[in-house]
């Protein structure tokens, strides 16, 4: 198994390429690309590892981890796979977000922390924009293709000869997942494991209850267990176990 990490978006989104070398099939986890030299960059890599793309994998809805969900399919034509408890949420983003700004209506700008945010439904263009009037701060939030395959705990995801086993982990979103083969020792995390802590909970539908018991479940899996998670570094369930303060008694 190759394993390629590209970093796209602006919060810094982990997006994976993995491929069987033997088959020459590949996927990828959570495409954040938002211009056409950032799918050039994955386009590139596919081509120069001549595999095949099937699968586009979210672990979760958010933005920052499906908004390149479009021109990927539309490139590949690879089929987009996702919990099906997040699934509804990719052809119309702006539904959720609408629930998520009526439940806190005092959110502060991400970028400044003022009080002049503001959303902006934008169907006709396929996006809707979350920004602040007073320091100029813009996230786009792009609209997907619907999802050709809704995964469900226990699910296989199989790219030629490596098996994933699809772990339903909710709490960062009520459909998050994370991906294990245990035959090459890996766990992609998306946003519910990172490195010394977990994915954020003050969103509509997250709970820290929940989170904590889906990293208490993946610290089950053996401890040399590779973790790729949706931001950041590296890291082990060994190394989780010891620093991860979300892990200790």
């Amino acid at each position: 198994m190759l394993i390629k990490r590209f970093v796209f978006g602006p919060v810094a989104t982990n997006c994976y390429l993995v491929s069987c070398e033997r088959t020459g099939q590949a996927l990828v986890i959570d495409p954040d690309m938002r211009t056409e030299r950032d799918l050039a960059r994955l386009l590139n890599e596919i081509a120069r590892l001549k595999v095949v793309l099937r699968y586009i994998v979210n672990t979760h809805h958010h933005s920052d981890h499906v908004s390149g969900n479009g021109m990927l399919k539309k490139a590949t034509n690879a089929e987009i796979l996702i919990h099906e408890h997040d699934g509804w949420v990719l052809p119309e983003p702006w539904q959720w977000w609408s629930k998520m700004v009526q439940a806190d209506q005092r959110r502060p700008c991400p970028a400044c922390g003022g009080a002049s945010t503001y959303f902006d439904i934008q169907k006709d263009q396929g996006k809707a924009i979350l920004g602040c009037r007073t320091c100029g701060f813009k996230f786009e939030i792009f609209a997907s293709p619907p999802a050709d395959r809704l995964l469900h705990h226990g699910d296989m995801v199989v790219v030629g000869q490596i098996e994933f086993v699809v772990i339903h982990t909710p709490g960062h979103s009520a459909g998050g997942i994370c991906l294990y083969s245990s035959r090459e020792g890996v766990l992609f995390s998306g946003d519910t494991l990172f490195k010394g802590t977990v994915g954020r909970t003050d969103m509509f539908d997250a709970s820290t209850e929940e989170i904590v018991r889906s990293v208490r479940e993946l610290a089950k899996l053996p401890e040399e267990t590779l973790v790729y998670p949706g931001h950041g570094e590296t890291t082990t369930i060994r190394e989780e176990k010891i620093n991860n303060p979300y892990l200790q008694n």
